[in-house]
């Protein structure tokens, strides 16, 4: 009897000892997941919002307010998201999940407009950073969470693209 309790004591202690570890594979998995959503809608942006104008002079002049529909639009079906800002602002988006995996998400859009000097060839510059507060998936830590406890963590990933044109 007294091997069953030992037995059940170290199962119970294993259990709470290994769901942070589990919480951190979700975690990493989370990140990989978010990280390839905001290159794929960027790069999928990028090669809709080019100005054709521009093209023709090999200038990567970007559409803005393309880029950032283009790219919202990739993001929302990549992660199952909806965009509630939308038609607000072209800088700060903001996207809630459809099915209640994430908390709002936040995506910064900032454009750099660069022209070299020796080509005379415009180049563009976006810079794309999301955020969100990461929601636990393990039972222990959500319920860490729900009783008040700092266990938040800010789940982020940021990107930087060059748009240019070559010949």
């Amino acid at each position: 009897m007294k091997n069953i309790a030992i037995a059940m004591l170290l199962l119970l202690l294993l259990s709470v000892f290994l769901e942070p570890v589990v919480e951190l594979m979700y975690l990493g998995k989370e990140k990989v997941v978010l990280g390839s959503a905001l290159s794929n809608a960027a790069r999928s942006a990028r090669d809709r919002s080019l100005n054709y104008g521009s093209q023709r002079d090999l200038d990567a002049s970007v559409d803005e307010e393309k880029f950032v529909a283009y790219f919202a639009k990739a993001f929302c079906d990549a992660l199952k998201l909806t965009w509630t800002n939308e038609g607000l602002s072209t800088r700060e988006l903001t996207f809630e999940s459809t099915n209640d995996k994430y908390n709002e998400f936040t995506v910064t859009v900032e454009f750099t407009e660069e022209k070299n000097e020796i080509t005379e060839l415009i180049t563009t510059k976006v810079e794309l950073k999301a955020q969100s507060e990461y929601k636990f998936q393990t039972k222990y830590l959500r319920l860490a969470e729900d009783a008040g406890q700092d266990v938040a963590y800010q789940l982020e990933s940021q990107r930087e693209f060059t748009l240019s044109v070559k010949n």
